[in-house]
This record gives structure tokens, sequence and C-alpha cells, in this order.
């Protein structure tokens, strides 16, 4: 006897949109979401390019987006940019009201001891059964895996008066390059409040608060800015793949094991960190399936991250080209001179479907690193920092 149809363990994006899309497409099932924390989500922002994802999956999930806007900015030493490209941004308390609303029997300060493909058992001792259990509880250790570190700090402020912005700057690299390349990201949200983030693709994971806590506010300073409020701060960890295999983020299925999902499964752009286009499809892959039972679902999801992992072996070449062969700022020149190829290239980028022709104009004609040099800088596993444990903010 099942208590459940579904249980989803972790109430990260991924779980969340899962919920959200059995909700609607199959209202039949009995589904729970078991969150540790006190809130769905997290405190989390997650974004995306409306290229990203298909109209339909654009439909579904701008309800739930704190901010929608038409076009996006980058600037760099020489340039600025405007593309005409859609972009969104979904944050944690509009996920937890969306996904509560929708029907999901949620339990909160929940903790799961262990779990396998019938059921969970909880801190305390509690067992809670079903026929299909998904693992969303965030990223865990990689052993083996290569990885250099995407880190940033951001505070959403509230400013005395207009900051000007029509649309997100995704990349404002006008920033004394530290710790590797380095830009600042702004989400405007209202005519007086917006997110400032500061980012890093760095070796290492660490994130010093105070220390880049004081480099937002100086930029936002240098912006002729006036802060009236923090309202609150955003820190996080996202790894860059540069060499390795899915098995090591998501080791071959034992029977009886439950699924995964989310970056716990191995479903991420490995260059960028966005999960959200991701999860969609997981999400939407899930629920078409007729039957739900943790082997169909883990072979679904096995299946959809399979194929994701071996088409971005192009991102984790460039990934190495980034982190091992380039040298100061030879990092933000190779973004610098991405960002003059075409909208559409770019487009194709983010959603992590190039086409053979974008994959050899990024890197041929001149760009900033030299491949020969390049190429005898990477060995066929490349020596990289390696992950340690869980990375903070992954889910």
């Amino acid at each position: 006897m099942h208590d459940f149809d579904v249980i989803l363990a972790g109430g990260g994006l991924a779980n969340c949109l899962i919920a959200d899309r059995l909700a609607a497409a199959r209202p039949d099932l009995k589904v729970a979401l078991l969150e540790a924390g006190d809130h769905l989500g997290g405190d989390h922002t997650w974004s995306f390019h409306a290229t990203d994802v298909t109209p339909e999956q654009d439909a579904w999930l701008r309800p739930m987006a704190r901010a929608v806007w038409d076009g996006q900015e980058v600037r760099f030493p020489s340039y600025r940019r405007h593309l005409t490209t859609g972009y969104r941004t979904i944050v944690s308390s509009r996920l937890h009201d969306r996904v509560s609303a929708a029907g999901p029997h949620v339990m909160l300060s929940t903790r799961v001891a262990s779990m396998d493909g019938t059921g969970v058992v909880l801190e305390g001792g509690r067992e809670i059964k079903a026929s299909c259990v998904i693992d969303g509880r965030g990223l865990s250790g990689m052993p083996g895996l290569s990885i250099g570190y995407q880190k940033f700090f951001g505070l959403e402020v509230e400013l005395d008066a207009p900051h000007g912005l029509a649309h997100p700057i995704l990349m404002d690299t006008t920033v004394d390059q530290i710790d590797g390349y380095r830009f600042l990201y702004c989400l405007p949200y209202t005519p007086t409040s917006l997110l400032v983030e500061d980012t890093y693709y760095s070796d290492g994971p660490e994130v010093d608060t105070d220390v880049l806590g004081r480099r937002v506010m100086d930029y936002i300073a240098a912006q002729g800015w006036s802060v009236a409020r923090v309202t609150r701060e955003e820190r996080g960890v996202l790894p860059v793949v540069l060499d390795g295999s899915l098995a090591m983020v998501w080791p071959e299925d034992v029977a009886g094991s439950a699924a995964r999902s989310g970056m716990r499964s191995g479903l991420f752009h490995q260059t960028t960190g966005y999960s959200l286009p991701f999860a969609a499809r997981a999400a939407d892959r899930i629920a078409s399936l007729g039957e739900l039972n943790s082997a169909s679902v883990s072979g679904a999801l096995r299946k959809l991250a399979q194929g994701a992992w071996e088409r971005q072996v192009y991102f984790r070449l460039l990934n190495r080209f980034l982190f091992i062969a380039s040298q100061g700022a030879e990092r933000r020149r190779i973004f610098e001179r991405f960002y003059r190829l075409p909208q559409s290239l770019i487009e194709r980028f983010y959603a992590a479907d190039l086409k053979t022709r974008d994959k050899l104009r990024i890197v041929f004609g001149r760009p900033p690193v030299s491949l020969t040099r390049a190429l005898g800088a990477i060995p066929p596993t490349a020596a990289a920092p390696r992950a340690q444990g869980r990375l903070p903010g992954v889910s």
C-alpha cells in the first residue's frame, strides 16, 4: 500500500517544476513534496532566456516569473551591446507560492534520512511509501570530475531614485578583473529596485561575502545610485565542468534506486550553470510518461541527462580553454569576442544547441587565446580543480 503515487525529495527548482507540471497534467496523482527547509526553493534566483525553452514552456513559466524583459545588455571595455533576446527571472518566493497552491502535499522542515525506489525514511524513523521516488536534493559529491567554479554574491537593493535600466545587464565587465573572469550582473525589477551580483569564473569556490558585498556596493556607487536599503542577499557556487562523465555525477543506476532530478542528475548548462531550461524539459518528460514509477522515471531522466552531457562535450572544451589555456585578462577577451558574434548564435549557445558552423565560428578567426597554445595546454584528461563534496547554493 502506497502513501503517495510520487514522492519528490527536495524542494528545489527541478522538483517544484515537476510538482507543478504533474498538478496540471496528472491531477489524479497523489504527490508529496518534501523540503528540509522552511520554504520551497530556498532563497534563490533562476533566470533564463526566452530562446532557452519552447514557446509552450515559456507560456507555462511566465506566470511564475518575478520579471520578464524583452531584451538584455552586455558591457565590455571596448563596447556595449543590446540584444533583443527576451529574459525572465523566477525567484524562490514566487515559486513557493505557485507550487504550494498547485496541490501537492508539501512537507516543510522534513529531512530525509534514506530512500530507495519504493519510499523514503525520514529523520526520526517515519517511513513514507510511493511507487515513484525522485531525489532532487541538490548536487552532492562528484569524485573524479574536473571543474572550475562560477561563484557569486549579490545584494537586492531599493534605491533612493530610479536607476534608469530598462533591461538586465547580463555582464558588465568594465570592472577590475580579480580572481579569474569577473563581471557584475544586474536585474532591474522595478524603476527603483534591482539585484546586483558580483560574479566570478574562478579556480576556487571560496566566497568572502564581506569582500564581495563591499565590491557590490562600490559598483552601485560608481553607477551614481544611492541605496535606501538592502532587502536581501544571495550567494552561490556553480560547477563549470572541464572534464568527466555523467557517471561521476549520477552513478550507474542500482536496481531499486530512486530517480534523480535537477543538478543532482547532471541536468545543467556546463558553461553558464543555467539549470531552469533543463528542469522544464525534465518536468515535461515526466508528465508525458504513461506509467510513473521509479524505474520508468529514472530511465527517462537518465536518458535525458546522458543526451545533454554528450551534446556538451564542446562546452567542456571551451571551459578548458577558459580555465587552463587562458591567463589574466585573456578570459575577459574571450567573452568580449564572443558577444560580437551574431545574436542567433549567442542564443543557441545559451540553449546548449550549437550547430557545427557555430562551433567553428567561436574558435576560429582571431580568438584571444592561441589555438596552438590552448590545445597544447589541454591534455586528454585535464589537470584541473576537483569538486569536493556539496557545492553551496546548487539545487
